[in-house]
């Protein structure tokens, strides 16, 4: 039998432990560079030692998604698939296909990845050329738009049109955010926040202000709001992604009309709408992030539908209203993000 003393000394040495540990400060990481022509930056706390090879393992990520996914290089996979030279695609490109697919359905054809050649028209390709816009040209195009119109036989790309060209950069971000924050689950790193050129996922909290990971987003109208920024979230366990046409635009040196580079694949409409931004929140941010452009693409009411469609996101949208006025739309579900 154990004798009271003994037990006191017993529970004495685990509180003497548990205060200890908790005294233990976890080391704080930071990681920033330049990838898929924006920037990045990888925050993340870890109570072990830490990992020298973290950040290599994470620049093979992106040359990974580089080498199959980016069409500004000549030997990446999808800039072989739409020069239509026979490539057997790899695993990431399916992944990414795959899921690309069942948005497209979800939105009924505003996510659409086979924009392509609608991009090289507008100026906002690899090319960056600066056509001048006719709708008898747009005709054209858009017939070879249309993501049920390519599917993948035998690891292969088919084409009912070989003129389509696809276009992976509006879920690409997101899910390269994905596979980094799956990677740094894989190490036991449970408090982070990835952010790649504004998509972010986080999880845990930030240890420095005992918090949740405090996001702030853009005010996309800052000649007309003195605020740097909308509003801010707390963002826990959770991703986001915001889409807006505030930045990448081109102005039309003989018309001046503003072109943007979210283009409605259905309408090939790539003229500056009433909404602005578009905010996502989901679980996960290639979600986020092919949702936010798809609800930039479409109209306002199309927008809010989607938000009420599907239960996976929630939305911030900031608009015009026909006053010409400054508004916003959120969920429920996003407002409770909000401090």
């Amino acid at each position: 039998m154990i004798s009271g003393a003994r037990i006191k000394k017993f529970f004495l040495l685990i509180l003497i432990i548990l205060n200890f540990s908790c005294d233990i400060e976890p080391n704080y990481t930071v990681l920033k560079g330049s990838t898929f022509g924006t920037y990045y930056q990888i925050k993340f706390f870890e109570y072990d030692e830490k990992n020298p090879i973290i950040d290599k393992e994470i620049d093979s990520i992106f040359d990974h998604f580089n080498s199959s996914l980016s069409t500004y290089i000549s030997s990446s996979i999808i800039s072989k698939v739409n020069r239509n030279e026979k490539v057997l695609l790899d695993d990431l490109f399916i992944d990414v296909f795959n899921k690309s697919k069942i948005i497209h359905e979800k939105t009924s054809g505003h996510f659409d990845p086979s924009i392509g050649i609608l991009l090289d028209y507008a100026g906002f390709g690899p090319k960056k050329n600066e056509n001048i816009i006719s709708q008898d040209s747009l005709n054209i195009i858009l017939s070879t738009v249309g993501f049920d119109k390519v599917e993948i036989v035998d690891r292969q790309i088919k084409k009912l049109n070989y003129r389509t060209k696809l276009d992976f950069n509006a879920i690409a971000k997101g899910y390269a955010v994905d596979v980094i924050s799956e990677f740094l689950n894989s190490k036991s790193i449970n408090d982070y926040m990835v952010d790649i050129g504004g998509e972010i996922r986080s999880s845990g909290k930030n240890h420095f202000k005992d918090m949740s990971w405090s996001i702030a987003i853009d005010n996309p109208l800052p000649d007309r709001v003195d605020d740097k920024f909308y509003t801010r979230i707390k963002l826990q366990n959770a991703a986001i992604a915001t889409s807006g046409n505030y930045r990448n635009f081109r102005v039309d040196s003989a018309t001046g009309k503003k072109y943007v580079h979210i283009i409605n694949p259905i309408s090939g409409q790539f003229e500056q709408t009433k909404i602005f931004s578009v905010s996502v929140l989901s679980k996960s941010c290639f979600v986020s992030d092919a949702f936010a452009t798809a609800m930039m693409a479409g109209s306002l009411d199309n927008a809010q539908k989607l938000t009420q469609k599907n239960d996976e996101i929630e939305s911030l949208i900031i608009y015009l209203d026909n006053n010409d006025e400054i508004k916003s739309f959120s969920s429920e579900g996003f407002q409770e993000f909000i401090f």
